[in-house]
């Protein structure tokens, strides 16, 4: 199944801070400007006083209203200023542009990006996504009344492990896994659904209700200087913890974007609403498969000699999703910790894969550095023109990082494959077996020839280089997560020496000699992608 971008979480909660609601002073008002109220998500969907602000069944971004006065508004025109609408069931009717002044949510989402702006992502949503209506309303019917604050100062955000849950602990029910107020949703429709199992195909929403007992606003956009976060991880069933995968936020604006932090802009004393993110199937089958591989690398018993794929789809290996809630600042709880110790946890059990998925990444952790060797300009003189590819490893990355070499099968057969041709500190992989054990996606090019670092020297001769003057090379820098800090490894420097035909000034003839002709450095440095949008580091689980 396709992502799509989803209105709920990715828009109408952006479309409540641009336009005051945390505030209650415009469209989240006891009685809003036009009856267009965005304390009700489904505002857009029906008719306000102007008519309805989204035109159903027209994927033209100008006939939608809603869309037409905040581009104009993007376009630099005044607030307020009529928008008439060009065509479609509306056309000819006018509009104010909106909002009419920059507030604080329309410079963060539409002014200050440089891309993904939020004009553009709703005109995505309308036309490639056809206003697909994604409103988790079963979920939000799950939220308790709001209550009066509790006694603790301050925010106090927690997941709900129950129903009526106001945050209080020790009180959760024994069996929290499920009773918590976390659900798989349809992205097409909203609706909670309960699958028999997990299709490679399918995707979902992960949705949970959280609340704040404390006496405190909570949320940026109430004046707040840390921001109120969620964060979700899906790990195989277990009883506390176990090798998971951290799910993307469906605040994210670019379908592409993995970051896990779910900003949460506004919650109220005492008031509850609802997280999101996107959980693929497929992807988060592999990203399982591959915490497994690298846990197995410290514990290679940890699953009796049953291979990580088969031992994840045996029943009833359903997957287990948490989800936790903090002030920016805080650290997260561990999902190592229970909900009845913390409010700011909770867990669901999911349900298991279909029998029939298979890794399709298994072990994605190679990130290949595409490039380009040439020839210097060589005479027909016997041994000039012989190329030597030297790849020169920081020890501070030797035991932790493994090289590989990978050469288009042509380029490897005319070039380099022969008796003459030198080859140290490398050794030759079957690219089929390569790509079984690491996934096809690990091979750089269709047809393919790996050579594998198996010592500190690596020393590779190939060329002359007659037929164009390039070749193209990649070098795979493999990696186990599970070994690597966060900083700076080390170097990895390429040097490409030839046996070029140098002038000797004394005696007019031509002598060759070795030399250096060129060559790159990479600097390897690994980064945590647990980092907030403020740069803080994430502290919680394996992930």
């Amino acid at each position: 199944m396709a992502s799509h971008i989803s209105y709920h979480f990715t828009l109408f909660k952006k479309f409540q801070v641009i336009d005051h609601v945390p505030t209650l002073t415009v469209h989240g008002s006891a009685a809003p400007p036009g009856g267009f109220n965005l304390n009700n998500p489904n505002a857009p969907f029906v008719a306000c006083d102007a008519g309805t602000p989204l035109t159903l069944g027209d994927f033209t971004p100008a006939n939608n209203p809603l869309w037409a006065v905040l581009n104009s508004r993007a376009q630099g025109n005044a607030g307020f200023s009529p928008v008439s609408i060009p065509g479609g069931a509306q056309a000819g009717s006018s509009w104010p542009t909106m909002p009419p002044a920059n507030t604080q949510g329309w410079t963060e989402f539409q002014l200050n990006p440089s891309t993904n702006k939020i004009v553009d992502v709703f005109g995505q949503w309308i036309t490639n996504d056809h206003q697909l209506k994604d409103i988790p309303a079963g979920v939000i019917a799950q939220q308790p009344a709001p209550f009066p604050p509790g006694l603790e100062a301050g925010i106090k955000p927690f997941v709900c492990s129950m129903a009526g849950d106001k945050g209080t602990r020790p009180g959760v029910p024994s069996n929290y896994w499920a009773t918590s107020l976390i659900f798989l949703v349809d992205p097409a429709t909203g609706n909670i659904v309960t699958p028999a199992n997990l299709a490679a195909t399918a995707e979902y929403y992960l949705v949970a209700v959280i609340g704040n007992r404390g006496q405190t606003d909570g949320g940026r956009y109430l004046n707040q200087p840390d921001a109120l976060q969620a964060a979700a991880s899906v790990m195989v069933w277990n009883t506390i913890d176990s090798p998971g995968v951290q799910l993307p936020s469906l605040s994210n604006v670019d379908l592409n974007d993995t970051n896990g932090i779910f900003e949460q802009y506004f919650l109220r004393a005492g008031a509850y609403d609802v997280v999101g993110f996107r959980l693929n199937v497929q992807t988060v089958f592999n990203g399982v498969i591959a915490a497994l591989n690298n846990a197995l690398v410290s514990n290679p018993n940890l699953l009796g000699g049953v291979a990580p794929d088969v031992w994840v789809k045996q029943q009833p290996a359903h997957l287990c999703s948490k989800v936790v809630v903090r002030v920016q600042g805080d650290n997260f709880p561990t999902f190592g910790t229970t909900p009845d110790q913390d409010a700011r946890i909770a867990q669901k059990n999911l349900a298991p894969f279909d029998p029939t998925i298979s890794a399709t990444d298994p072990n994605p952790n190679i990130n290949w550095k595409n490039f380009i060797v040439g020839q210097p300009l060589f005479f027909l003189i016997k041994g000039a023109g012989k190329n030597t590819l030297k790849i020169l490893i920081d020890d501070a990355l030797q035991g932790t990082f493994k090289l590989h070499l990978a050469i288009p099968a042509q380029t490897y057969e005319r070039l380099v494959k022969g008796a003459d041709r030198q080859m140290k500190g490398f050794t030759l992989v079957d690219a089929k077996e390569f790509a079984a054990s690491h996934g096809r996606a690990a091979l750089p090019f269709p047809e393919t020839v790996i050579l594998s670092q198996q010592g500190a020297d690596n020393v590779l001769e190939f060329g002359p280089l007659t037929e164009g003057h390039f070749a193209a090379m990649s070098l795979g820098i493999e990696y186990v997560p599970a070994k690597v800090k966060d900083g700076l490894k080390g170097d990895i420097t390429i040097v490409q020496e030839s046996m070029a035909a140098r002038l000797d000034p004394g005696s007019g003839c031509y002598k060759v000699e070795r030399a250096v002709v060129g060559g790159f450095t990479l600097q390897v440095r690994a980064v945590d992608p647990h980092i907030d949008p403020k740069g803080n580091r994430i502290e919680f689980g394996d992930n």
